[in-house]
């Protein structure tokens, strides 16, 4: 017979659940007898309240008839007959309110009590009376027959109050009794359900356990690799169930772990059966070794492929690098002539930069020359001036010797040394007049000798500025020379660098070509492991030997060969010969100096 586990907890559970509603049924009982019981007792808590709120109003009855007998006038007197006609119309609502809830014992003693109340209110009505006429004879009524009257009823109330609380009394000593019965009861119950439990839970727990146990150290096994693991089954449950399903697990596992080793070994010929079409392992594997067969071919192609492109690739680097080689050289020799065509240009900027320093002093030296030939001219006029006042004194000088002469001859004897003298100074001033004339013939061909002069520097001084602003544009020419000789230079140089990085690119994508065939080959032998037909292991082509080989003999070749010459230093400029002081030299590398502000490009 199948006993599951599921069969075995629901009857476990099952037991447990009955008695657990047994005990919920009798505490459900129990509970209602309880609030039964309970609402009986304030129902007669209730009565037992009303009932002395009944006497409270009686005595309050009596305390007002006292007062109304007491009162001074009618008016106070009609306030206590009022007061006491409310508390009798209390003290009947308050007895008829009892009397319904009340039970027979509890009725007869409310018609006692009734019937004692009007009897003593008939003797209030003959006293309130009574005292209207005689309030002596009405207290003396009031304290016998009065007092007579009334004491009955509230002794009746007293007896109703008194049955009332042994009634709640003994209600509550029947609850309390069947409260102990009821708790032991249910005592009893909850420790059958708990043991009854336990003992079912303790089964079932160990049976589980157990095999669970067994079904854990297989799945342990599994985890770790170990398919050498099965179970007997000893339960027919569920967790027999798991046992059978595990033990088939292992064998499935087992199978595909064959075929896992199969195709580690390089046999790609074993076929991958999925147990069904939620084998994921089983597709996955078949589809892992559809997969590597196609890869393992692709990959067989990929290399005689690689072996083909890695021979054109050392085709085109060999070309590369003799191309750069030529290159290279064809650099270096620019590069020198343009370093020497540099050196040329820098040393005729110098010379041009040393013209146009000389150029400005000359034009500040003509300038400077024409000035103190101006000086001169003004020197020499003012020299004429000065000898045409000579030639008047030498002039004057002669008429006052001639005069003096004159004035000798007149004199006779007396005047005659005086003539002689006279006759000198005339002389004298004859010759003086002469020479100042000759001087004054020299200043004016000096004056216009200088003037002259003066003219033809005036001319030469803008041909001398002219001549120092073509100069520097020379200057500026040559720089701009310089400037883009250097450019070319380096540019050259640049192109010359590049020329060398290609050719030890080309070494570099030579034995990258070597490398690369290398690679191939080690991949076709490593391919080769895989077995993809039935009748033995895939073989490398001799053909991607042979490339290697090749590759091998053009990389050893090519790293041979000469490299590129390294650049020979440039000639240096031939100096220009300059005779003393008759070139220039530009320094074209100084800037502007003050001189360049005399002059506009």
């Amino acid at each position: 017979m199948r006993f599951t586990v599921k069969a075995k907890l629901a009857s476990a559970f099952g037991v447990v659940i009955l008695l657990s509603m047994i005990a919920g049924g009798v505490a459900y009982l129990k509970l209602n007898d309880t609030v039964g019981t309970a609402e009986h007792l304030s129902a007669r808590a209730a009565r037992l309240a009303k009932v002395a709120d009944l006497q409270e109003n009686a005595l309050l009855q009596v305390r007002a008839e006292k007062n109304a007998i007491l009162a001074p006038t009618d008016a106070d007197q009609d306030k206590f007959v009022i007061l006491i006609a409310e508390a009798r119309e209390r003290v009947v609502k308050i007895k008829n309110d009892v009397y319904v809830g009340a039970s027979e014992d509890g009725k007869k003693l409310l018609d006692k009590f009734g019937a004692a109340y009007v009897s003593a209110n008939a003797v209030q009505d003959q006293t309130l009376k009574l005292a209207k006429q005689d309030k002596v004879k009405a207290a003396e009524n009031s304290m016998t027959e009065g007092l007579k009257a009334m004491t009955p009823a509230l002794n009746a109330a007293k007896e109703y109050i008194e049955y009332v609380k042994k009634q709640m009394a003994a209600e509550s000593e029947e609850a309390r009794v069947e409260g102990n019965r009821a708790e032991i009861m249910l005592i009893s119950l909850i420790l059958a359900s708990l043991v009854i439990g336990a003992m079912a839970a303790t089964w079932i727990a160990i049976g589980i356990s157990r095999a669970l146990a067994s079904a854990v150290g297989l799945a342990d096994a599994v985890a770790i690799g170990d398919l050498s693991k099965k179970i007997d089954v000893s339960s027919n449950d569920e967790i027999g169930d798991l046992i059978t399903s595990l033990n088939a697990m292992t064998k499935n596992l087992n199978a595909t772990a064959a075929v896992a080793n199969e195709i580690a070994q390089g046999n790609l010929t074993v076929e991958a059966k999925p147990l069904s079409d939620k084998d994921t392992l089983g597709l996955a594997l078949e589809r892992m070794v559809q997969r590597l067969r196609q890869i393992v071919s692709e990959a067989l192609t990929a290399a005689q492929n690689v072996s083909a492109g890695s021979q054109e690739l050392s085709a085109s680097a060999e070309q590369l690098s003799q191309g750069a080689t030529e290159q290279a050289s064809s650099a270096e020799e620019a590069s020198s002539s343009m370093e020497e065509m540099a050196s040329n240009v820098k040393q005729n900027a110098d010379n041009a930069n040393q013209t146009e320093k000389i150029a400005a002093q000359s034009a500040k030296d003509a300038e400077a020359s024409g000035a103190a030939v101006g000086r001169a001219v003004e020197a020499m006029q003012t020299i004429a001036e000065k000898i045409t006042i000579v030639q008047e004194i030498a002039r004057q000088t002669d008429l006052l010797a001639l005069n003096a002469a004159v004035e000798a001859a007149r004199a006779g004897e007396h005047g005659k040394g005086f003539a002689v003298v006279a006759s000198e100074v005339r002389k004298l001033a004859e010759r003086s007049q002469a020479a100042a004339a000759d001087i004054g013939t020299l200043s004016s061909e000096t004056v216009k000798v200088a003037q002259e002069a003066g003219s033809m520097l005036a001319k030469l001084v803008p041909d001398i500025k002219k001549t120092a602003e073509l100069v520097q544009e020379i200057t500026a020419a040559c720089r701009e020379q310089d400037v883009g000789s250097s450019q070319i230079n380096q540019a050259i140089q640049q192109l010359d660098k590049v020329g060398q990085q290609n050719a030890s690119a080309s070494e570099q994508v030579s034995s990258t070509s070597e490398e690369l065939a290398s690679q191939a080959e080690q991949l076709q032998s490593t391919i080769a492991y895989f077995r993809i037909e039935q009748g033995g292991r895939s073989q490398a082509p001799a053909s991607v030997d042979r490339a290697v080989t090749q590759l091998r003999a053009k990389a050893a070749t090519m790293a041979a060969a000469e490299r590129p010459t390294k650049k020979q230093p440039a000639k240096p400029a031939r100096a220009m010969k300059v005779a003393g002081g008759g070139g220039f030299a530009f320094d074209m590398n100084d800037g502007e100096d003050d001189r360049d502000a005399d002059f506009q490009r």
